[in-house]
């Protein structure tokens, strides 16, 4: 067997492969990858998969000799071929070693390689019906959720995305918390009720980070939930994972629907207000503390053996003064996934959840939790 591959277009391909990869896998097979070769179609495909997701990507090549398919460590194939300093890559399979090499032969890797056997069958899924959607889109959507989702695992329900189709409004909501914080975002889609989503699904932070990678850059994307998987099929291949099974919990119950106080705010402003207080908070939950008034705001850090800060911008505030505090991270997280200069902050007491939206970030609200000091 004898291949002649792009340098950069194996290499990302891979960088996708070995993401899925599982580097600490009981089954030395999951840290693998798969490599097929298609003689008529020229075409190299790259297949890994941790058993609770799988991704397959293709690229072309020239293939002079039929080459069969074969396993290659996942992780040092992907460091070869990145680090490779030529343009075009010779791979030849000799026995139980794959060569890779460049034409002139100044550079030669020899790999073990094992058979196509041992690695596992992934499901498989058709195109049909899948929800046509643009990657960009589907990419923000989950961008501007996923960072609220529970990284504890004992929260599994919680520790992903939660998808959910608004048919009758033709859009495609996500939503993702903690438990102390919230993050929905609603985006338009066409053709939804044409799509088989119709039902909410959660979807594992990785595979939701994933998704939001491969699909970024793509114009248009296939987009569905099919058997309990999420399915995704780009221009370079299909991404499969596995939805957390369980009930999400209601969401619109904790969302406020009125409120008594609105602060309204620069956004970039408060950023830098936030980061200059925090300078000085040991705390592991970071807290700061916000007092309000009509043209004011006083943000101040607790008193502790280091110091303490206190900072004051100029807002406008609507409501009876108050003092109210916050986990410093969770306050610039939102901020800085939002596009507005001007945020708003409906916000009911000291203990109630506070909302959070601004003008250029249509679709968009966060709600957070105050912190009780």
């Amino acid at each position: 067997m004898v291949v002649k591959v792009n340098r950069d277009s194996l290499e990302k391909l891979l960088k996708k492969g070995e993401a899925i990869a599982d580097k600490k896998a009981s089954m030395a097979v999951l840290s693998m990858a798969l490599l097929s070769f298609d003689d008529k179609e020229k075409t190299l495909y790259i297949t890994t998969t941790d058993l609770e997701q799988g991704f397959k990507g293709k690229i072309s090549c020239e293939i002079e000799d039929s080459a069969g398919s074969f396993c290659v460590p996942c992780r040092k194939f992907y460091e070869i071929i990145k680090n490779f300093p030529e343009d075009e890559i010779l791979l030849i399979k000799e026995d139980s070693r794959l060569l890779v090499k460049d034409e002139a032969e100044r550079v030669i890797y020899e790999i073990s390689i094992t058979s196509e056997e041992d690695f596992p069958s992934l499901p498989e899924f058709g195109e049909e019906n899948l929800l046509e959607i643009p990657g960009k889109a589907l990419s923000q959507l989950i961008e501007k959720t996923v960072f609220s989702a529970s990284k504890e695992e004992a929260r599994f329900v919680l520790g992903g995305v939660y998808i959910e189709p608004q048919r009758e409004e033709n859009k495609l909501r996500a939503v993702a918390s903690d438990g102390h914080r919230l993050a929905l975002y609603d985006i338009e889609v066409p053709n939804l009720e044409n799509s088989n989503l119709k039902e909410g699904f959660i979807v594992s932070r990785k595979g939701a980070e994933f998704i939001s990678e491969i699909s970024a850059d793509e114009l248009l994307v296939k987009f569905g939930f099919i058997n309990n998987y999420v399915v995704l099929f780009t221009s370079f291949g299909f991404f499969f994972s596995r939805v957390i099974e369980g009930m999400y919990p209601d969401y619109r119950a904790v969302i406020p629907q009125e409120f008594k106080n609105i602060l309204r705010i620069d956004r970039k402003l408060f950023m830098d207000a936030i980061k200059r207080v925090s300078l000085l908070i040991t705390e592991r939950f970071k807290p700061i503390k916000l007092d309000l008034s009509p043209s004011e705001i006083t943000l101040s850090s607790p008193e502790t053996e280091v110091g303490k800060a206190q900072i004051k911008i100029s807002c406008e505030y609507e409501g009876t003064p108050l003092t109210i505090s916050f986990n410093a991270d969770y306050l610039l997280s939102l901020l800085e996934h939002m596009n507005s200069e001007e945020i708003e902050m409906k916000i009911n007491d000291e203990r109630a959840p506070t909302l959070i939206t601004g003008y250029r970030d249509e679709g968009f609200l966060y709600l957070l939790m105050p912190m009780v000091i």
